[in-house]
């Protein structure tokens, strides 16, 4: 089986395989599953500000690697992003995973609340949450780290675990029989 995955950052690599070794669809080919990692465009703004735009990203991901005729039996899009829930803001990941037959599903991480702070420059000031994160933690690229809920969570909830977790609530629906009733 072959994988492709539209990143190569490590915690959303890492969060990927670790989702498929947990995967009990998965468990008989896990072993010899072939990652191949390519470094795609999401076709959206860096800093996405909404969970729709978010989900576009990680789809547009997917897509891109059709797009680029990697032949594969899963096209795996991920993307990070904030949206507006009862007036407060959330950072959380989505997977987008879909086949070579065209079908798609989506995964959500964890929601994590923004600090008020970091809301206001991302939100009033249009600054994106990497240099954000960089100027208040000290690190200079905290996304391929622990992220952002690494640091706010003081590592409880790592960028790898976003993406492990979102990962495995969107390759269900490929096996699970009752997304077949």
């Amino acid at each position: 089986m072959k994988i492709a995955i539209g990143t190569e950052r490590a915690p959303k690599v890492d969060g990927i395989k670790a989702g498929v070794a947990a995967c009990p669809y998965l468990k008989d080919v896990a072993s010899s599953i072939e990652y191949i990692l390519k470094s795609v465009p999401s076709d959206i703004a860096d800093m996405p500000l909404s969970v729709e735009e978010t989900m576009t990203g990680a789809r547009n991901r997917a897509r891109n690697l059709v797009k680029a005729g990697i032949d594969a039996d899963y096209y795996i899009g991920i993307e990070g992003g904030t949206t507006s829930i009862l007036g407060k803001k959330y950072l959380g990941g989505i997977v987008y995973i879909e086949n070579r037959s065209g079908e798609g599903h989506f995964g959500f991480s964890p929601h994590m609340e923004v600090p008020e702070a970091v809301e206001r420059m991302l939100y009033e000031e249009g600054l994106e949450l990497g240099p954000i994160m960089a100027e208040l933690s000290g690190k200079t690229d905290i996304r391929s780290e622990n992220g952002s809920m690494g640091a706010w969570s003081e590592d409880m909830l790592t960028r790898q675990d976003e993406f492990e977790s979102a990962f495995k609530a969107a390759i269900s629906p490929f096996y699970n029989k009752y997304y077949s009733l």
